[in-house]
């Protein structure tokens, strides 16, 4: 990391644009990336602004999204919070020419037709998630990124308007204008990958030594890595690293169907940890399918594209065409013939390369491929169904940020209960689960129920429950088959009493009408609260005086101080106590003397330092491990 003496008042030129809430600036040879709320800044700009500077976060879990090595890998090393004073004058960018096209054309293109052309000819990152979780769940996500496919278009286009418009050819000239190209659109790793690879091939041929096409791979990649060690942490650079070298290792002259077919899966196993860990999800259609769209899809889109960004009033006729790629990309991906698959972790990565290794070797040598492939097919069912072989009950409180969620898993992956639904889905992706046997809703409040609607729409959820006395849930989810439970209540998930304690009374505010739960789990006592206040916990102790004693306490109110009373850590009397918060919230919280009071009751644990806290317990023994 650069370790660079930056101030707080700064004035800076505008290097890049990130989207209308950020852009990154260059100072004194480092790039910072800077969060400003619908900024009018543009490219080139030099500006005067107050930043504040933040920690970048670090993961929760181990197959979290790494946003600071992300950060890393595209050369920034320093977020901030951003306040533009003043606009001082404006500089020349390469990237001004990019964003100064992209403004006209998307005022006269249609929507789905501004994302491909953004996406394939600028390498913005346009299209809609679901579009392009389309293509990661088919193995076909590499025609989005600007690669060697693109460049070599290009190539071949620019020399034949060379050669037949003008009856003049050069090598140098395309080279030229696709290095300026290049240049403008920013040089993404798949596109600077692909140029490299196009020069020093053509220089290649004009010295003394001469060098394969993998050589020639193999110099560009360590060309890139000089440039920025941290691009191997680039998801987009090893796809195109991986994809490139499967086509050149597949190019055999074979037949086409059958050579089109043996590259795809080749592709698509060489990528598959990685794809994975985005999309968690193996379509057994698109097996079929892919390889008829990866032969396909890049003659339509490639020339579509292109033309649209020099002729956009074609697009009255062509955006057809994009509407009916996505329509049938989604149609085709929301067929259920997927199973869920978690994500890798490092040394699931390693383990599966290991094999493949072997199988490519087999390839190479023309040797019956029967038995590596078998044993990568034996490693991947293993892995993936490695939840259904662990026997202990797993209780895992999400460093979900300034909210909650708490997953609980049964032995032998038997069931799945969440409590609470904030910034946790991603989570339950990367383990492969795609089946909630409960999700139960302490309360209304965002900072709890935040993801209910992908749980809803993208996962099998059996039964759902909220309190009986927030109505907030009759009025955000009104065709739902939803439960409402009060004080009394016993709810079983398998094996395991779940008693609901409260609320008792109804109050005006949300919090005090926090379901409260307790559960055992052999002779260890949970208890969940909400975000439940002072009122409600006085309820609990005038109704249940020492029975609510617990051994894990989940704090109300992510450790704030209308809740934790000392009345009420005297009857629960805690060993454990967990607060989920996020680091430097806006409300300050935990307060200091809140969680000073529950330190003389427990042990306290807090997911913003912690990351994701899991408790496994079984065969009498009880654990907790945390991710910091």
């Amino acid at each position: 990391m650069k370790n660079i003496k930056i101030d707080n008042h700064i004035e800076s030129y505008v290097y890049d644009i990130d989207s209308d809430s950020s852009y990154i600036l260059f100072y004194k040879g480092v790039k910072i990336k800077v969060n400003e709320y619908n900024h009018k800044n543009e490219v080139g700009d030099y500006i005067e602004v107050d930043l504040l500077f933040q920690e970048i976060e670090d993961k929760s879990y181990d197959t979290d999204f790494d946003y600071k090595e992300y950060l890393y890998s595209k050369g920034i090393y320093y977020l901030a919070k951003g306040k533009t004073i003043e606009k001082k004058g404006k500089y020349f960018s390469p990237y001004s020419i990019k964003y100064s096209y992209m403004n006209y054309l998307k005022e006269h293109l249609s929507s789905e037709s501004f994302s491909y052309v953004s996406e394939l000819v600028f390498g913005e990152d346009s299209l809609d998630s679901n579009i392009k979780d389309s293509y990661s769940i088919l193995g076909i996500s590499h025609i989005l990124a600007i690669s060697g496919l693109h460049i070599l278009f290009l190539y071949k286009v620019l020399a034949f308007i060379l050669l037949k418009v003008f009856k003049y050819y050069k090598k140098a000239i395309p080279l030229t204008l696709l290095i300026s190209y290049t240049i403008i659109i920013g040089a993404p790793p798949s596109a600077l990958r692909a140029l490299l690879f196009l020069v020093i091939g053509a220089l290649n041929k004009k010295g003394e030594v001469s060098y394969t096409r993998l050589d020639i791979l193999s110099i560009s990649m360590i060309f890139m890595l000089l440039l920025n060690p941290n691009q191997l942490f680039n998801t987009g650079f090893l796809l195109s690293y991986l994809v490139s070298f499967v086509l050149i290792f597949m190019d055999k002259g074979e037949k086409r169907l059958k050579g089109l077919y043996k590259s795809y899966y080749l592709i698509y196993l060489s990528t598959f940890p990685l794809v994975i860990n985005m999309t968690n999800k193996i379509s057994f259609l698109s097996l079929l399918l892919s390889p008829i769209f990866a032969l396909c899809l890049p003659f339509v889109l490639l020339p579509s594209t292109y033309i649209l960004s020099i002729f956009p009033i074609l697009d009255y006729g062509l955006k057809y065409i994009f509407i009916l790629i996505n329509s049938y990309l989604e149609n085709i991906t929301s067929y259920n013939l997927a199973i869920a698959v978690p994500s890798f972790n490092i040394f699931g990565i390693l383990f599966y390369y290991i094999f493949f290794i072997f199988l490519v070797i087999a390839i190479e040598k023309k040797k019956k491929i029967y038995f590596p492939i078998a044993i990568l097919s034996i490693y991947l069912i293993s892995f993936i169904n490695l939840r259904y072989v662990y026997p202990f009950y797993k209780i895992t409180y999400i460093d979900c940020g300034q909210g909650d969620s708490c997953l609980i898993e049964l032995p032998y992956g038997k069931g799945v209960m969440l409590i609470d639904a904030y910034n946790s889905y991603d989570y339950l992706k990367s383990l492969g689960i795609n089946n909630i046997d409960i999700l139960l809703f302490t309360h209304s409040d965002s900072d709890h129920i935040g993801d209910y609607k992908d749980y809803l729409e993208n996962m099998n959820v059996k039964k759902i429950y909220a309190p009986k006395t927030d109505k907030v849930f009759d009025d955000i989810m009104p065709n739902i088959n939803l439960t409402k439970i009060e004080s009394g209540n016993i709810i079983y998930f398998d094996s395991i009493k779940i008693d609901i304690l409260g609320p008792i009374n109804s109050y005006d505010d949300p919090n005090s009408n926090s379901i409260v739960l307790t559960f055992k789990i052999e002779d260890t006592k949970y208890m969940f609260t909400g975000d439940m206040t002072e009122d409600e916990e006085n309820d609990l102790v005038n109704k249940y005086g020492v029975s609510l004693d617990s051994d894990i306490l989940k704090v109300a109110h992510h450790g704030s101080d209308t809740s934790s009373s000392k009345a009420f850590l005297d009857m629960v009397s805690p060993k454990i106590s967990i607060i989920s918060v996020a680091k430097n919230n806006k409300y300050g919280l935990p307060k200091d003397l809140t969680l000073k009071r529950i330190e003389e009751y427990s042990k306290v644990y807090i997911t913003y330092n912690r990351g994701n806290i899991t408790i496994s317990q079984g065969f009498g023994k009880v654990h907790i491990s945390t991710y910091r």
